[in-house]
């Protein structure tokens, strides 16, 4: 019998983006205008990539996921060489999910059967809102009904394996125009969607205009009951609730990639500003590391050094614990004593835990604890405020 290997995903930072959302903080630059360094990009992100995997050849990838930025911009056949070499680095497993992002503008939906060829098992694309005015205002480049549309197409190549993401909370926005927009972006759904609340992010140009007052957005209260609002509509349309940002029709549409975020598994990040986190095989240490975000400097080290890892830091074995609770309880299922063990050197939660706290949670039905098997989880009402029940029952 063969012997079982350790799980691994990788995540592909594409820094590129055709316009900046009003929103987003993450790290990404708009398209130059001299165009895409295709070229340079990808052989920086394969140096990178084969000596970031050079010591896992003993792992298995479960998960490939192409983010950014917006890597649907990435030419297809380049995105099929990183997947070639991943493969040829550390095997992929027999039905490892491959994930693109993109944006539902009509350049992009015309890419979509070539990535596809390329080696995408699974679509995700920026749908964020039906409504064409908050798309304008928000910096977006489609409609409402391209959008929609994007997703119809992304059906006909992806059955089962399209995911899209929709957002709440944009100003002027009431909870029954949100209704009624999330009810009509589900009519067209496949098996999977993300819901955000639309976050204020330091140094976007929404948290200087919500600073400035040019952007009243809806209150804490009708932002509850907007989340509230996702969780019944979603479930009536038979979307299970699987983690606080996510809904499945069924087990096998869930995000391999992010449920091993937040199991635990260990995962390799390449490309600018990509984070990774690891078991080095060398010395059984867990690491943490970042690449550089800008992208010039990026690319240069990985030319010289083969990588563009900008820090690198051990993981504490109290931050390991607490990592293991704070992501565990993030999904539905919450987290076992095998998989907190695995982490905490086989300490339980029980001993690990503030339990005078989490049974009171477990008392006023926010928390489900089984002492038997050592299984700690949010029930749904839980999920909503899991961050500041996490801050009462971690030491």
């Amino acid at each position: 019998m063969s012997r079982l290997r350790t799980p691994l995903s990788l995540y592909v930072h594409w820094p590129y983006c055709s316009f900046l959302c009003q929103f987003c903080a993450f790290s990404k630059a708009r398209v130059p205008a001299a165009g895409i360094e295709h070229y340079r990009i990808t052989t920086a992100l394969l140096k990178e990539l084969k000596t970031s995997l050079a010591a896992h050849r003993d792992k298995e990838l479960h998960s490939i996921y192409f983010g950014g930025g917006t890597p649907s911009l990435a030419k297809p056949q380049h995105i099929a060489r990183i997947i070639e070499a991943a493969d040829s680095l550390v095997p992929l497993a027999a039905n490892a999910e491959i994930t693109l992002e993109s944006n539902p503008t009509l350049a992009e939906i015309n890419k979509m059967r070539d990535f596809k060829q390329a080696g995408i098992t699974r679509y995700s694309i920026g749908v964020q809102t039906l409504d064409d005015q908050t798309l304008a205002r928000m910096g977006r480049l489609h409609t409402g009904a391209e959008g929609l549309a994007a997703v119809d197409r992304a059906k006909q190549l992806f059955p089962g394996k399209v995911s899209f993401d929709m957002m709440f909370g944009f100003a002027g926005q009431s909870l029954n125009q949100w209704q009624k927009e999330l009810d009509q972006a589900l009519q067209h759904a496949d098996s999977h969607i993300s819901i955000y609340q639309l976050t204020v992010e330091p140094g976007t140009p929404l948290f200087r205009d919500r600073n400035a007052q040019r952007v009243i957005l809806p209150s804490h209260d009708l932002q509850a009951q907007m989340y509230e609002a996702a969780v019944k509509i979603c479930s009536q349309r038979g979307f299970r609730h699987y983690e606080v940002s996510s809904y499945a029709k069924e087990k096998e549409a869930e995000s391999v990639h992010n449920k091993g975020y937040w199991q635990g598994r260990q995962w390799i990040g390449i490309g600018p500003s990509a984070h990774s986190r690891y078991i080095d095989p060398s010395n059984g240490r867990r690491l943490s590391t970042m690449r550089f975000p800008d992208i010039q400097r990026w690319a240069q080290h990985c030319d010289k050094f083969g990588h563009g890892t900008a820090k690198s830091a051990v993981i504490s074995d109290s931050d390991a614990k607490q990592e293991a609770v704070v992501f565990g309880l993030r999904m539905l299922d919450g987290i076992s004593n095998s998989r907190f063990a695995a982490v905490a050197n086989g300490q339980t939660l029980e001993s690990y835990l503030l339990m005078e706290q989490v049974q009171q949670y477990v008392h006023d039905g926010y928390l489900l604890w089984d002492s038997v098997q050592g299984h700690l989880s949010p029930t749904e009402r839980g999920l909503q405020v899991i961050d500041s029940i996490l801050m009462d029952i971690t030491p």
